[in-house]
């Protein structure tokens, strides 16, 4: 926060602005850092017409004038403005504007007072000011274009009265190695040799992994499985190749009004994508086999239009699926030979337990309606496999066998592997100092490293849209620097978005994608260098899915994760899981911001305080940020208040510092002053925020006062369902209920209604 209060002059701008006194500017000699921030707002914006006539309100950044100093000896203040070489150099310039101090560009109209009280007047001062206080405000040196702002007007608050940084002892941990590569070629198993010449020269793969090495044998026998391996291991081929040797050998060639011989479901929409793409890849030498995909957010008419052409192979999500299961009558899964359950664990966590049991029970009916021909194999993978899928492989296989790759049979089960390629790393960060650090993450990969295609994992949709329209303002495109695109990912986008950036993601070079957990799990994400979680995760289970998006089938990967230091526990919890993680000094991550973004000589300090200080610039300048700000803060803030019991030991809501977290969203304002829907109470220039969801939507006052006393409940509306959908949702809306006219049956009405 910066060393003096703050204010949004939003006044008409029809009447003219009283203008601040004129006052001598003050040298940095006497700089002062310790005056707390304040922000307030003015209640009507002025209203601006730009060239493209679209009008929006101008905002004027204004700051008072400082009026208790605390006392200081003059060998202080020497040690003190050594420190400061930008405003050493225009020193020359601040003496000649002595009478007459420059105005800001974008307040013509109001003067800067900078004007520091020796302490010897303090008591006479503060009469002055408080007999003349709208005289005393005047505005901030903050000039400068987006690429490395002059902030030096303003001293930020961003490293004092910080958290002490904890000690994290180190310790032994004993990691689980599994060997990704095996020496057997894909030649030397029984399969078609059209197939291994897709896989050699098309794909080229000329060595299976140890998965597939150890998994295609058993699924050729027709047995069921459950695949344990760690990410990047190659599981989609390890059963999709399986599937294609079947079903090509089948005589008479099967076509696709045959019927579905193969079903894949898969917790989310992108890896349906993707594992589509993968068996139209090694299906190119058999055409007469044709896979299929449903996922939500299409049109469902298209989807039935599919379903009746016919298709072989079914990739789906559940929801969907069991949509389509229970209203499509075309959809008939009584041949069907092959069940596969991808990321097993995630269908469970989701909350989809219910759809997968459904799911299993109906293709088991179908099966039985078709005189239950041959024998249908079910296979569960997953990097890591909880209880409830050791449940679920109770009730749908039938003596499965355990594929796991770890050498030492000895090792306990709850033991997670990540790559041996992968470099894991840890920062602890104080809240104030969250969002320069990832800035300048980003600034220093993206610009001066060739290590330039990040993966930024996020809590919250709401955090993900603000940090993507932050950083496409302030750091995308600047004057002489390399150019960053910026993208973002999470449930709540429309499909057709979430395709066109998955695909662009995948296939570029270089480029920062901001997501949420909808991109943890399975993805191939092609060359990705660094994977930074900028929020913790809550499981270590979680936490090797993230790191999993890189180092994958062999290829290098670095992954860093933020750490609080009330957190710091977290690295203990994922030791005693075989994981290590190596700390990382913050520091050296700002020093690089004197070449990634200052445009002249500047301290880690100075940099630092300049990038978060053209953070907040925006995000006052622009009301519809400022609005995803406060969102994205309150997003959070409730996640982490809503974390389960069994992980508060380390992620305890009560060591917030709520005031520090909301300067990492480049907020000045108090926390007490941002309600709950994610705006600022006092100002009325807008329509004001409804504090509860009858007050959002009023129909629902109408229903509660409507209910009567035999408690029947209202039918939720499309809003109400629309705030119930997980981001991981197949995007499909139940029907409404209808509702059913109850007939009285008492002798009064059999007699008024049979009168003879």
């Amino acid at each position: 926060m910066d060393s003096g209060s703050f204010t949004l002059n939003l006044t008409d701008g029809s009447k003219q602005t009283q203008d601040a006194p004129k006052a001598k500017p003050m040298s940095h000699q006497e700089y002062v850092s310790n005056q707390k921030p304040l922000v307030s707002f003015a209640p009507k914006p002025r209203q601006t017409v730009k060239a493209d006539g679209v009008k929006k309100p101008a905002f004027v950044v204004v700051r008072k004038k400082a009026t208790h100093v605390k006392k200081k000896s003059l060998s202080e203040l020497k040690s003190f403005s050594a420190n400061l070489q930008p405003l050493s150099s225009k020193k020359n310039n601040q003496s000649n504007s002595d009478s007459k101090p420059q105005k800001p560009s974008h307040a013509e109209n109001v003067q800067v007072d900078t004007t520091v009280i020796p302490t010897s007047q303090k008591k006479e001062t503060r009469k002055t000011v408080s007999n003349n206080k709208k005289n005393n405000w005047a505005v901030s040196q903050q000039g400068g274009s987006s690429g490395g702002y002059n902030n030096t007007g303003i001293i930020s608050s961003l490293f004092f009265k910080n958290p002490e940084i904890p000690t994290v002892t180190k310790e032994n941990v004993e990691s689980t190695e599994e060997n990704l590569f095996s020496s057997r070629s894909f030649s030397a198993l029984n399969i078609h040799k059209y197939l291994v010449a897709t896989l050699e020269k098309d794909l080229n793969l000329k060595h299976m992994t140890e998965a597939q090495s150890r998994t295609i044998p058993i699924l050729l026998d027709k047995k069921d499985a459950i695949v344990k391996s760690q990410t990047g291991s190659g599981k989609t081929l390890a059963y999709a190749i399986p599937i294609v040797e079947k079903l090509q050998s089948i005589t008479p060639k099967i076509d696709r009004s045959s019927g579905v011989f193969a079903l894949v479901v898969v917790p989310t929409r992108e890896l349906v994508l993707q594992t589509y793409s993968w068996f139209v890849k090694i299906l190119k030498p058999f055409t007469w086999v044709v896979p299929g995909y449903l996922i939500g957010g299409e049109k469902k008419k298209s989807e039935k239009a599919r379903i009746r052409k016919g298709m072989n192979i079914l990739i789906s999500t559940p929801g969907r699926l069991l949509d389509h299961l229970t209203s499509t009558r075309n959809l008939n899964l009584g041949r069907l030979h092959w069940l596969i359950m991808d990321e097993a664990d995630r269908l469970l966590d989701m909350g989809y337990e219910k759809d997968v049991g459904r799911i299993v029970s109906i293709v088991e009916e179908h099966f039985v309606k078709e005189g239950s021909l041959g024998r249908r194999q079910t296979v569960l993978l997953s990097a890591t496999l909880s209880k409830g899928v050791e449940k679920l492989a109770g009730l749908a296989l039938t003596d499965p066998e355990h594929i796991k790759l770890s050498e030492d049979a000895s090792i306990n089960q709850d033991q997670l592997v990540t790559p041996t390629n992968l470099k894991q790393w840890y920062i602890i960060v104080p809240p104030k100092l969250r969002l320069a650090t990832l800035a300048a993450f980003i600034l220093w990969k993206c610009t001066i490293s060739t290590e330039k295609k990040v993966l930024v994992f996020m809590t919250t949709q709401d955090s993900v849209d603000y940090h993507a329209e932050l950083f496409n303002r302030v750091l995308a495109k600047r004057e002489g620097r390399t150019p960053i695109s910026f993208c973002k990912l999470h449930g709540n986008m429309p499909q057709k978005d979430r395709t066109a950036i998955f695909k662009e993601f995948r296939d570029t070079e270089s480029g920062v994608l901001l997501c949420t957990d909808v991109a943890a799990r399975g993805l191939d994400l092609s060359s990705v260098d660094w994977i930074v979680q900028y929020n913790p995760p809550v499981t270590a289970e979680e936490y090797v899915h993230r790191v999993g998006r890189t180092a994958r089938v062999g290829k290098c990967g670095q992954a860093i994760i933020f750490l609080a230091p009330p957190e710091t526990d977290f690295v203990h919890h994922l030791a005693k899981r075989g994981l290590s993680v190596v700390e990382k000094n913050p520091d050296v991550i700002l020093k690089t911001l004197a070449s990634s973004w200052a445009r002249t000589s500047q301290t880690m300090e100075q940099a630092a305080t300049s990038l978060q200080l053209s953070f907040e610039e925006s995000v006052i300048e622009s009301y519809n940020l400022y609005e995803m700000a406060t969102k994205g803060y309150v997003s959070f803030v409730r996640s982490y208040a809503a974390l389960p019991k069994d992980v508060r030991e380390v992620f305890n809501f009560q060591s917030l510092h709520l005031g520090h977290y909301a300067k990492s969203f480049a907020l000045r304002d108090p926390p007490a002053q941002i309600n709950t829907a994610g705006r600022m109470g006092q100002r009325n220039d807008r329509v004001q925020p409804f504090n509860t969801a009858r007050q959002r939507n009023p129909s629902m006052l109408k229903r509660a006062a409507a209910l009567g006393s035999d408690g029947t409940q209202h039918q939720p509306s499309h809003y109400e369902l629309q705030a119930m959908l997980s981001e991981f949702s197949s995007g499909l809306d139940p029907a409404p209920a209808k509702k059913i006219k109850v007939r009285h049956t008492t002798a009064e009405a059999l007699e008024k209604r049979n009168p003879c």
